[in-house]
């Protein structure tokens, strides 16, 4: 857990969250309250970059979906980031299916700026 780190910021309707190191189920609750602080404080718009995560599990993935729900209900978004180095990382959420439920982008300019899309996920 040491080497994991979450660092939010709100930039207008949106905000940027940063996260490094492993999400597993001793740092998935970290983000989880990273998370609901944004969308309690009233940020339209998530982008999770997730470049410096190596390695994620089921808690980190469901931790992602629980934050997209909260945000789908009140009409807002959530868009990742993963570089294209990250083929196994990519490859999770191809497997689960997520690539179907998140807009994942190589860059963070483009994650924001699809997510201040209207029709964003």
């Amino acid at each position: 857990m040491e080497d994991f780190t979450v660092k939010a910021e709100a930039l207008g309707p949106h905000a940027i969250v940063t996260v490094a190191g492993e999400i597993d189920a001793s740092t998935a609750p970290m983000l989880r309250a990273e998370f609901l602080a944004l969308v309690d404080s009233g940020v339209d718009r998530l982008v999770v970059d997730l470049r410096g995560v190596t390695f994620i599990e089921s808690v980190g993935l469901g931790t992602l979906v629980a934050a997209r729900k909260r945000l789908r209900r009140f009409d807002r978004s959530l868009c990742l980031v993963l570089d294209d180095s990250q083929r196994s990382l990519y490859r999770t959420f191809e497997i689960t299916g997520l690539t179907k439920v998140f807009p994942i982008h190589p860059t963070v300019e483009a994650a924001v700026e699809d997510c201040l899309d209207e029709s964003a996920a």
